[in-house]
């Protein structure tokens, strides 16, 4: 052991009381510090899968050769279609979480004239989310010739769950469909739609292996702009549109909230730093004639320096690991926290509810999550903000003469 270290553990030993108050500013501004990125990394996590349940797909792929020929009604629904495979040139780009494919027709359901979409039920309710069904249920992928309806479309027609209906392309010839379920998303427009698997509708299509959408799901939304550049410079022809609306807006709001957090903490920190100061300053007053008695045998202000800094250095390790300590316990609390406060509700997705791997993601649990670059980044913090508040007493420790320091009273 260093002559500075044992002589800064013995200083600060032999001041049990005044050293304790000093460590707990520190404690308390990195316990806050810790519990608030804690919390933070959580809720990133939570978010990041609560954006991905409810924000539908992160991106659009469609055909941009030539202008698509618009749906009725207002339906953004283009018989434009493209080649399936490209799928698969997006599912093995970095970032992305899932990719469905989707051939989108118009069509006719006993001679009523809809939407209908063709999907892969397992790929599309983790990108979109599942339907909203009311009667019935929702489609797998077993279920060939089966359609689950809209409401509206369903009432107009006069069809319910359990019965046949011809499904075709013109209004007077088609397939025969049975229906499995309705669904409903609360605005008419978009209940005139009937779901079926991809592989029904490009065979009534005579489109086999084309689809008219790609729809994404990406792992980071912060990531979406990446993927959608990346998407125009691999696949040419395409187009690439991305509803920013909930991506973006809850990307934002979580980088205010670590902002906000990041600064409560750096105030609380900076308070209990001032401690420091206040504790060293009051040190090196007390122990003039101590730092006189060493220079006069021959210590140089290198030393002097060493050891003052010594001290706020074990100060600031102290109050770090005793910091990030009392904030694992903390964060290992919310959970039991979070039973009295309860869950936040966060809805569905505007056609229903959760994908199958995502539901769940419809509330959050105050869950901690440990990052050890949290418990890393504290720690050095504790000890940067000890130093750096030991420099000024020990450079003042540092430039006393002898002479006056041993006529200190």
């Amino acid at each position: 052991m260093s002559f500075e270290l044992s002589l800064a553990l013995r200083n600060l030993g032999r001041r049990k009381l005044r050293t304790g108050l000093t460590v707990s500013g520190i404690v308390v501004g990195i316990t806050l510090m810790f519990v608030l990125m804690s919390l933070i990394s959580t809720m990133d996590v939570q978010s990041r899968r609560m954006i991905r349940a409810l924000g539908g797909a992160d991106i659009t792929v469609s055909n941009s050769t030539r202008m698509g020929r618009f749906g009725f009604e207002g339906f953004l629904m283009t018989t434009i279609t493209m080649d399936q495979s490209i799928m698969n040139i997006i599912k093995d780009i970095a970032g992305v979480y899932a990719v469905s494919p989707q051939l989108s027709l118009n069509g006719f359901v006993n001679g009523n004239r809809c939407s209908l979409n063709g999907i892969d039920p397992e790929t599309y309710y983790i990108v979109v989310g599942d339907l909203n069904i009311v009667s019935g249920r929702t489609l797998s992928r077993d279920d060939n010739y089966r359609i689950v309806l809209g409401r509206t479309l369903a009432d107009n027609a006069g069809i319910g769950v359990g019965q046949t209906v011809t499904v075709g392309m013109n209004s007077t010839s088609g397939y025969r469909f049975t229906v499995i379920g309705i669904f409903e998303t609360g605005m008419p427009f978009q209940e005139m739609v009937g779901y079926i698997l991809l592989s029904d509708a490009q065979a009534i299509s005579n489109q086999e292996g084309l689809v008219t959408q790609i729809l994404v799901k990406c792992i980071d939304p912060n990531d979406v702009s990446t993927i959608t550049e990346k998407i125009s410079n691999m696949i040419p022809g395409v187009r690439v549109t991305v509803p920013t609306g909930t991506v973006q807006q809850a990307s934002q709001m979580l980088n205010t909230l670590t902002m906000f957090f990041a600064t409560i903490g750096l105030v609380a920190l900076v308070a209990g730093s001032f401690g420091v100061v206040n504790t060293m300053v009051m040190s090196v007053s007390e122990r003039t004639r101590e730092i006189g008695t060493l220079k006069a045998i021959g210590a140089k202000n290198i030393e002097i320096l060493k050891i003052f800094l010594t001290e706020a250095l074990l100060i600031g390790l102290l109050g770090g690991l005793i910091g990030v300590g009392a904030g694992i316990a903390l964060s290992y609390l919310f959970p039991y926290l979070s039973q009295f406060i309860g869950f936040i509700p966060t809805g569905g997705t505007p056609f229903g509810r959760m994908g199958p791997g995502l539901r769940g993601a419809s509330t959050i649990t105050l869950t901690p999550t440990l990052d050890p670059l949290i418990i890393f980044f504290c720690l050095s913090l504790g000890i940067l903000v000890g130093v750096l508040a030991g420099l000024y007493p020990a450079w003042r420790a540092s430039r006393m003469k002898p002479v006056e320091a041993l006529r200190h009273v």
